[in-house]
């Protein structure tokens, strides 16, 4: 990434300690899919340039479901979604899923390399991080994650800047400081004043 971009990367971010994601869709990523992991800098640069390079290629290791108290795949994962981008180049470092209902579904794409994974929401582009166990082994019944041989019934995230994103007016843009016109999310809305721990409400 060139001195210029990187620099445009770091004057629009904004991070916030922790968001509700409780609308995903809402605010999508327009960043750049690939630039966006050089924002973890705790993940060694040899393993980020690997990651960079299997994103631009789309080479991801599966599409997991993502539930509000699970992500489901072929790998024992976390629960836990963290240092998520949204919106121009902004990050949160907690996110929550609160507020899903036990039926909310979507669905990411999963890139890991050296331990470190990387998950990109469909729904959303929101590159974001989980933790990835072991493979789990061979289960009769159901395939509860969809195989990543399976034909995909959408067009997986592109690296590069989205072409727009459905949005409203909410208390996100406020939180954030982006301007009235700006893409707001209410889905990723920061913690108020007063508000209980673990990601304010807001935002159906």
């Amino acid at each position: 990434m060139s001195l210029v971009a990187a620099f445009a990367l770091a004057a629009s971010t904004v991070t916030l300690p922790n968001c509700s994601w409780d609308r995903p869709g809402v605010n999508p990523f327009m960043g750049d899919l690939v630039a966006a992991v050089d924002r973890y800098k705790d993940i060694p640069a040899a393993t980020r340039a690997k990651l960079k390079t299997r994103m631009a290629a789309r080479q991801y290791d599966e599409i997991v479901d993502i539930h509000r108290d699970s992500i489901v795949g072929r790998y024992d994962y976390g629960t836990e979604i963290r240092d998520m981008h949204f919106g121009a180049g902004s990050v949160c470092k907690t996110v929550t899923r609160g507020k899903w209902t036990a039926q909310t579904l979507e669905r990411g794409l999963v890139y890991c390399e050296d331990g470190q994974c990387i998950l990109v929401p469909t729904v959303c582009r929101n590159v974001s991080r989980i933790s990835r166990g072991n493979l789990k082994p061979p289960a009769g019944g159901a395939q509860t994650a969809k195989n990543e041989d399976d034909p995909l019934m959408f067009e997986p995230p592109a690296a590069g800047a989205a072409d727009g994103g459905a949005g409203d007016p909410g208390s996100f843009a406020r939180t954030a400081g982006l301007p009235p016109t700006a893409t707001s999310d209410t889905s990723l809305v920061a913690p108020t004043p007063g508000s209980s721990s673990g990601g304010a409400g807001g935002g159906g």
